[in-house]
């Protein structure tokens, strides 16, 4: 896999606030989707919390594969790693690339689930990474071992980081928020138009 450098500016190369606003514009989306429907629920059962303890990682990483395709499955015993993780999480740090690691093995060994948990605890600094994400900001095939890249899932959130904070990009969320009628942070709604239009058949678009 490409360093950081190289996969920052891979992202850069195919994505810029004029694509997200022609792109964003292209929405087409109905307000009554069940995702759209769990997702406040999910971030308010994190936010409620001020610790995270076993109990909470069980409950919100089966709800979160309500998301998912596949029925969960611990695949690891490092609950009280994993939790620490989480908190540290839930308090701003950014899992390192082991402590990645750690979390994928645990969650069925999926990037994807984790990534997603890691949204619902912390949403103003974790994105959720998918095919479709990775599929919009490379233009290339989302192959297994490309989505299971550490690296590049770290890089994808300071490249949110980067689209976030440009003065251009707060029309464009607020925009989306509008859409879809709740609340949301900058990393969601930008990550949100990467997944509806990273699709091979995007039927939300007009």
């Amino acid at each position: 896999m490409k360093n950081k450098e190289e996969m920052i500016n891979l992202y850069k190369e195919n994505v810029d606030i004029k694509r997200l606003l022609k792109d964003e514009n292209a929405i087409n989306i109905s307000k009554d989707r069940s995702d759209f429907i769990s997702y406040p629920e999910f971030l308010k059962y994190f936010r409620d919390i001020k610790k995270i303890t076993k109990h909470d990682v069980v409950i919100g990483i089966n709800f979160t594969y309500g998301w998912m395709p596949t029925i969960f499955d611990f695949r690891s015993n490092d609950i009280d790693l994993v939790i620490d993780i989480l908190n540290r999480a839930k308090q701003g740090k950014v899992p390192s690339e082991n402590e990645l690691e750690v979390l994928k093995k645990c969650f069925n060994n999926s990037l994807v689930g984790t990534s997603k948990l890691l949204h619902f605890i912390n949403p103003d600094i974790f994105a959720i990474w998918d095919s479709r994400v990775f599929r919009y900001l490379t233009n290339k095939e989302p192959h297994q071992n490309r989505i299971d890249d550490y690296k590049s899932y770290l890089d994808y959130l300071e490249f949110c980081k980067f689209l976030t904070e440009k003065p251009d990009y707060n029309s464009i969320h607020n925009s989306i928020i509008k859409k879809v009628g709740c609340e949301m942070t900058k990393f969601r709604t930008v990550e949100l138009i990467m997944y509806l239009n990273g699709g091979k058949n995007n039927s939300l678009l007009r």
